[in-house]
């Protein structure tokens, strides 16, 4: 539990060590009490602050309310250190909800006031909590700064329950790097400062963090042991924010550790938990931990709902990383429930937001990279104005007699400093020109390493899927019956192997020619060939667009997959005798059509299904736009246009 300053007469009534005595229901309903008397703003504020922390144990809703209740009667006492400590617990409470952004906001303004008037020890708690949320955000650069500005002041004004909590938060840092060691040796000596103080609710953090350690050393019995000492604790303190923390973190131990049934009694417990503290993270993690382990027992159609609530609840939050594990169990579950656009959607979606996350940690590194080579051209700058202020008072006081003396040196020190700024500039485009090499690298590697994860893992399953299907074909007592299915299956699967294929093909390329680009057309059109020989298939790119031109690889697989959406409606359901795909260049612009003289069909009365709708959306992608034009025994044409800045020469 924190320490506060409160009022002599809030001490008398609750004095700390009678907090702890008390579970927090208890200390809620004795405070509850005391709220309905006529007392002193001051002493509201404080008391609706420690309603908000011991509510953040049972009932996250009523601990913002109260929050905002402590911080309504701290301006109305106009008390510096009351607000600052208002603002604090409302953080704290809108942190543990998940709102990240909103939760920092407020940590600021109480740092600001505590800063205002110099107190210290407050200043290093809001240091602490800004730390903690900077780590959420996986900004570990900004967590240790915080931390380390921390640390000292606890240590020397003995609070060690706060210094308890800026090494765990350390070790949690320290465990990211990775330097488990470094990481154990913190949670250790955070544990014993909490035990030996009696404080048992932080501690359970500290247990779970510890068990993590060892699951990571490889000592999954001390891992599991922490877990459930955490949970155990949890349960005995009747703090359920606590238990569904624990519940969250053993559930994941037990997916990666392979266990399906511990796993979906744990994570039932949890997330019945969860939903009553109202915890959205815990919720979402828990949701996802259960559906992967009923997806994983062939129960689809369970699993599906928790497995959409978590992506959305994911969404909500802004986190991409932990988004991606709902998405990826959709993939398979769509897959087994034989729905291929869901599974071909939501393989669409992970892969989009692992390349959105890549993207941002990229631009976050020269966004850091960019800000230091500001403020060391800023420090230059002062610097050179500084020493010609030094200069010209040296020109302006000099004597009469060494103004020749003077004139020579000036010049001396001109051509140096013409020489020094020459030399920073050559250094300063180096390091620009390294740093976008550095970025360049980076995107490569991990553009291979999504490439080398959906071959050697999706692609492996599907196989497998392949293989399996195939050998089912032959078990006679039912083959006459399931034959058919599992032709469509396996077909599905395959048709899955080559998107997947031609995903890799594009993100391997970095940037694509269209000589590329055309043969992997011309694969998919041989293909349709194959399928409907009745059908002629023309392929044909215009002189004014060069065919050594590059196309950004995100840019050339939209391009694909539209024309091989149009060349299979086509084959569907045209009855056409040829299919013509040209592209040529406008101005502006690049254009590509396929076109038929089959049927056509009444744009007025045919409803348009899902294939224009992902037609539509890859070439928003593009910034352009896809038009269809058909008619009764005129054919169909698509017209596929975007904007010309997605093709560069080549150097």
């Amino acid at each position: 539990m924190r320490h506060r300053l409160i009022p002599l007469i809030l001490f008398l009534a609750f004095s700390l060590n009678h907090l702890r005595a008390q579970t927090p229901r208890k200390i809620i309903d004795s405070l509850l009490v005391r709220v309905q008397e006529k007392l002193p703003a001051d002493q509201l504020a404080n008391m609706y602050g420690e309603l908000g922390w011991q509510y953040a144990a049972i009932n996250l809703d009523s601990a913002i309310y109260f929050g905002q209740k402590a911080v309504e009667k701290a301006e109305e006492a106009k008390d510096p250190k009351i607000l600052a400590q208002a603002y604090s617990d409302l953080g704290s409470g809108i942190l543990q909800k998940g709102d990240l952004q909103a939760s920092k906001k407020l940590y600021l303004q109480s740092l600001k006031i505590r800063e205002e008037i110099k107190d210290s020890l407050g200043m290093a708690k809001s240091y602490n909590a800004l730390g903690f949320i900077y780590q959420r955000e996986y900004l570990t650069d900004s967590a240790i700064a915080y931390f380390l500005k921390a640390l000292p002041v606890f240590q020397k004004s003995n609070a060690q329950l706060n210094a308890a909590a800026v090494l765990n938060n350390l070790g949690v840092i320290y465990q990211n790097l990775p330097d488990y060691q470094k990481a154990k040796q913190a949670y250790e000596q955070a544990i014993a400062i909490r035990e030996e103080l009696g404080d048992f609710r932080s501690v359970i953090g500290t247990y779970n963090n510890l068990g993590t350690v060892y699951k990571y050393l490889g000592e999954f019995d001390q891992a599991e042991s922490y877990f459930q000492k955490a949970i155990s604790k949890a349960t005995e303190l009747e703090d359920p924010m606590n238990q569904a923390i624990s519940y969250r973190i053993y559930s994941m131990f037990l997916l990666e550790k392979g266990d399906l049934d511990n796993l979906e009694e744990i994570a039932r417990k949890g997330l019945e938990v969860a939903r009553q503290v109202n915890t959205q993270y815990e919720v979402a993690a828990l949701e996802t931990a259960l559906g992967s382990a009923l997806n994983a027992k062939g129960k689809f159609r369970e699993a599906k709902p928790l497995l959409l609530s978590a992506a959305a609840n994911f969404k909500v939050q802004g986190s991409e990383e932990d988004v991606l594990f709902p998405y990826f169990e959709l993939v398979s579950l769509y897959a087994a429930l034989g729905q291929a656009d869901s599974s071909r959607y939501y393989s669409n979606l992970y892969q989009q937001t692992l390349r959105s996350k890549v993207e941002k940690e990229s631009k976050e590194v020269v966004a850091e990279l960019e800000t230091k080579y500001q403020t060391e051209l800023k420090d230059l700058q002062i610097a050179e104005q500084q020493l010609q202020i030094r200069n010209q008072n040296l020109l302006i006081f000099g004597s009469l007699g060494l103004a020749l003396i003077l004139a020579v040196v000036g010049y001396l020190l001109y051509k140096q400093q013409t020489l020094k700024n020459r030399q920073l500039q050559q250094e300063g485009e180096l390091k620009a020109a390294l740093a976008q090499l550095e970025t360049q690298n980076k995107l490569q590697e991990q553009r291979m390493l999504i490439s080398r994860d959906l071959h050697d893992n999706i692609g492996a399953q599907l196989t497998f899927i392949i293989s399996a299907i195939e050998n089912l074909k032959y078990f006679e007592p039912i083959k006459e019956q399931l034959t058919v299915r599992y032709d469509t299956i396996a077909s599905f699967t395959k048709r899955t192997i080559t998107e997947l294929r031609d995903t890799i093909w594009a993100m391997n390329s970095g940037q694509v020619t269209w000589d590329s680009l055309m043969l992997r057309i011309q694969d998919y059109v041989q293909k349709a060939r194959e399928s409907k020989s009745s059908m002629h298939f023309y392929c044909e790119v215009a002189e004014n667009l060069d065919s050594h031109s590059l196309l950004a690889s995100s840019d050339s697989i939209q391009v694909l997959r539209i024309v091989q959406e149009a060349v299979q409606n086509a084959v569907k359901y045209s009855e056409a005798s040829q299919v013509q795909i040209k592209f040529h260049a406008t101005k502006k612009d690049l254009v590509g059509t396929i076109h038929d003289n089959g049927k056509g069909f009444d744009q007025e009365t045919i409803l348009l299904g899902n294939g224009l709708y992902n037609m539509q959306k890859r070439a928003e992608e593009l910034g352009g736009k896809v038009e269809i034009k058909s008619g009764l025994g005129q054919g169909t044409t698509v017209k596929l246009t975007w904007p010309m800045s997605g093709s560069k020469e080549k150097n």
